[in-house]
């Protein structure tokens, strides 16, 4: 596994320009987590690294999270460079389940196929366009309410960040949001992050999963960047991002909060 690329698809989880104010973290050689004051989405409460050596270590990290999440729910990522090798085990012996497959995916910033479409995508540049994206994210992840409330904010916040190095697309069809993406650049500028991507399902099979790709790709070679790199849901945009021409790195199983 090439040891560069697969710091570029950890970073999707926590190589952030800065972080939000309602949002905590614990952030250790052996151990980085944070939670999000406000959403009840297991996503948005997650352990990206876990790295223990022993059963003592581990029980009292497993006291540590406990303390830390309150019993909100959260997910924990196990990857190829977790450790001890059988966290998965102990994860589940915590009484956690498995929830999905992640892959890490790349691709080359080389070249992209412009894909045409009836539909217009634009980038989200005030509140009206932010609730836009949420309430297309939202629909196809079934967020509440008060996630809602919480995501509109955070997106509100994160346009105005000083240093800001991401955006956010929505794909409307007249006024009505369709599909969005986001994305944002390393910190070293190496490589752009896919922060997501959703279509709404009667809108599925048209090209636009495939012309926010392109569009982001566009963007990534005018900055410079050399790599595209994501976590995909396997089943979902997985296979579609493989038949694209991303390669994989290595995968996170992932274990939800019960």
């Amino acid at each position: 596994m090439d040891e560069q690329l697969w710091t570029y698809v950890r970073g999707v989880m926590w190589d952030y320009e800065s972080v939000p104010d309602n949002v905590e973290f614990v952030e250790r050689p052996a151990l980085l987590m944070y939670k999000t004051n406000g959403s009840s989405s297991f996503l948005s409460n997650k352990i990206a690294k876990v790295e223990v050596e022993t059963d003592e270590a581990f029980d009292q990290l497993i006291g540590e999270v406990e303390r830390f999440y309150q019993g909100n729910p959260y997910s924990w990522w196990i990857g190829p460079d977790s450790k001890p090798e059988d966290l998965i085990l102990k994860v589940e012996s915590a009484g956690l389940e498995h929830e999905d497959t992640y892959y890490g995916l790349v691709k080359a910033v080389d070249q992209w196929e412009k894909v045409d479409l009836p539909y217009s995508i634009r980038n989200v540049v005030d509140e009206d366009d932010v609730r836009q994206y949420v309430e297309v994210s939202a629909y196809i992840w079934g967020y509440d309410d008060a996630t809602k409330k919480t995501l509109v904010r955070q997106r509100l916040e994160y346009l105005k960040a000083p240093g800001r190095r991401g955006g956010l697309l929505v794909v409307r069809d007249g006024d009505r949001p369709v599909g969005y993406a986001g994305y944002r650049f390393s910190s070293d500028g190496e490589a752009m992050y896919l922060s997501g991507t959703g279509v709404l399902p009667e809108y599925r099979g048209q090209g636009i999963y495939r012309a926010l790709l392109s569009r982001r790709m566009e963007l990534a070679s005018s900055y410079g960047s050399n790599w595209i790199v994501t976590q995909a849901r396997k089943g979902t945009s997985e296979p579609i991002l493989r038949k694209l021409g991303f390669m994989e790195l290595g995968k996170y199983e992932v274990y939800k909060s019960t």
